[in-house]
Formats: structure tokens, C-alpha cells, sequence
């Protein structure tokens, strides 16, 4: 027996919405809406590439040419056969279709209300799902198997983690000074005149930071002047040393450190250029109605894909700093 469904061309299907939802998503999501993602590998920290948009295929390559590091030729000496090759890198982005959808009991037990309010229920559930699976996806392409570390207090790694290497500004400043002398450098993002690295860290770690270390509040009194009205400053918990400091829950933390039973958690340092996110379908929306027209359905989704840059099988920008955290 064939079913009877509503299509594309149907009235109950919300073209308009498909439209909206991915911009009202944007504004949900952590690294979109704090300024983080944008279409320039120049100055964004995380790079978006929309060519499986207009092309073909599972996965988009990107790649990274290394600035010249030879002395060149001097004077008359021969130039011709003496050139000097670039050192070039690349990484990948698999793409991949993720969607979810909420479809209705029925009449009876909706205890018939109407579309409007099914649909207004379902187009925020699943924004906001969208918005979480982004961010989670992204939190976890970016911290996976980090190539750089630094740690709290005299620690080397996560088992001489223990009780009191907690986050500071000292190793805020620790990073800063190894991106000036990372190869390649991690730059900052331009904002306000100046470049800015971006810190995430755990609430936390966040905490550690604001009650343990003495030089913070001193450091934000002198620090904390009116700033540029941009997203990267607006959504900080403060600045220290060129350097954005952002909190989230979603920064990976441990149980299991020192010991084995010792709290961590692992703060995240950026520069320009640490990860990418390639698209294929940026917007999926589709609604359809069940046996009759008794129940409606509701469909979100995107195709894309995600990853920490990776050149040369070391982190492009990202350097991890893991510290101890009180466990509040």
C-alpha cells in the first residue's frame, strides 16, 4: 500500500524557515556567535570552506605553505640553481549528514493544537540542538590528541598533575611565548588595532583563576578599559597578555589525573587558522505529516564536517594547557 505524503511543494512544508534556522542557530552557538568562525584564513580562528557547496565530493582539502627560512644568495654568487623550494602541508575535512527530527503522537494526544504551536515547539528544540551538536562536534575536533601541552605548577604531564596546579596568568603568559616562537607562528585574530590570541577555558579553571591567583584582580583592574565592540571581547571573562579569555562547559575536564583520582581539566589556546569546518549543505528542514494528517513531523540537519588543522603532523594554532581544578 503506498503512503500519501506531504512534499517539498506542499503548503505545511516551511521553506521560509529552512532559510532562517541556520542564521537564528548561528547566534545559539558558542564558536559562531563569540566571533570565532568566519571565511578568512588570515584572520579567523576557526576557517569555514563552502566549496562542497558548490562542488562534488566527500572531502575538501586545505593547505598550508611555509614562509621562505633560507639566507638567500649574496652578492655576484650564482642565483640560477640555488632556488629555494617552500615547504608545503596540507589536512582534510570528511564530511558527513547529521540530522534529527521530532514527530508528533498524534491528534488526541497533542490534544489538538494547533500547527503554529507544534512548529514553534519543534523549529526551537531542534535549533537548539543543532546549535549544541556544532559546538560539541567543534570542542571535539579541536581538542582531540593535542600535539602541544602546557601544565599547572611544576607538572610535565597529566599524571604529575596534583592538588594546587591550578589555571594562572603565568601560564596564560607561558603560551603567549610559545606561539611567538612556534614554527609556524600562531598569530592572534585582528580586533580593535591588535592581534588577540582566544583562551577557553573550564568554569573550573575559571574559578581556579579569579580565587587563587593574586595577580588577577589587579591584572583586570588595570586591564579592563573600554573595548572594541566586537564579539571576541563582549562574550570574555577578561584579557590578559594579548590574550582572550573565554569560559565554557564544554572544555574537556578529568577525574582521573595524578594518581588516578586527581581533578583536571584541559583550557584551550588558540591562534589564527586552528581549525576548519567545510559544508556541503548548511541547511536541512523538512516537514511531513503521518497516517492522514494525524501526526506532523519535523526534520533539521546540515552536511559538513570539521577539524583541527593539522600541518606537518603538528597543531597549526592550538596549544592545550592542562592545569588541576577544584571541583565545585
Amino acid at each position: 500500500m503506498a503512503d500519501w505524503t506531504f512534499t517539498t511543494a506542499d503548503a505545511l512544508t516551511a521553506q521560509t524557515w529552512a532559510k532562517r534556522w541556520w542564521i537564528e542557530a548561528k547566534t545559539e552557538s558558542y564558536f559562531f556567535s563569540q566571533g570565532f568562525v568566519g571565511a578568512s584564513e588570515e584572520t579567523n580562528i576557526i576557517v569555514e570552506f563552502p566549496d562542497l557547496e558548490r562542488e562534488q565530493g566527500y572531502q575538501h582539502t586545505f593547505g598550508q605553505v611555509r614562509n621562505l627560512s633560507g639566507a638567500g644568495i649574496s652578492g655576484d654568487n650564482i642565483m640560477e640553481g640555488n632556488e629555494e623550494v617552500p615547504n608545503v602541508y596540507d589536512d582534510a575535512i570528511t564530511i558527513n549528514q547529521k540530522r534529527n527530527a521530532v514527530r508528533t503522537k498524534g491528534k488526541l494526544s497533542d490534544q489538538y493544537p494547533s500547527d503554529k504551536a507544534v512548529r514553534q515547539w519543534a523549529r526551537r528544540l531542534l535549533k537548539r540542538w543543532k546549535a549544541d551538536t556544532i559546538d560539541q562536534d567543534m570542542f571535539d575536533a579541536i581538542w582531540d590528541s593535542p600535539t602541544k601541552a602546557l601544565y599547572g605548577g611544576d607538572a610535565t604531564g597529566t599524571g604529575d598533575i596534583e592538588a594546587g596546579d591550578y589555571m594562572t596568568l603565568a601560564l596564560i603568559s607561558k603560551a603567549v611565548a610559545y606561539a611567538k616562537k612556534a614554527t609556524p607562528k600562531i598569530i592572534g585574530t585582528p580586533a580593535g588595532g591588535r592581534r588577540w590570541f582566544v583562551c577557553v577555558m573550564s568554569p573550573d579553571q575559571e574559578f581556579d583563576l579569579k580565587e587563587r591567583d593574586a595577580a588577577w584582580s589587579q591584572a583586570q583592574r588595570e586591564a579592563q578599559k573600554p573595548g572594541p565592540d566586537n564579539a571576541l571581547f563582549t562574550g570574555a571573562i577578561g584579557r590578559w597578555n594579548n590574550t582572550i579569555l573565554h569560559v565554557h562547559e564544554r572544555v574537556p575536564t578529568s577525574t582521573t589525573w595524578g594518581g588516578g583520582a586527581v581533578n583536571g581539566a584541559s583550557a584551550g589556546f588558540m591562534g589564527v587558522g586552528c581549525a576548519g569546518i567545510a559544508y556541503a549543505k548548511r541547511k536541512v528542514w523538512n516537514e511531513k505529516t503521518f497516517d492522514y494528517g494525524n501526526k506532523v513531523g519535523f526534520c533539521i540537519g546540515a552536511i559538513y564536517g570539521m577539524t583541527k588543522a593539522v600541518f606537518n603532523s603538528a597543531d597549526n594554532a592550538f596549544v592545550v594547557i592542562r592545569t588541576y581544578r577544584t571541583n565545585n
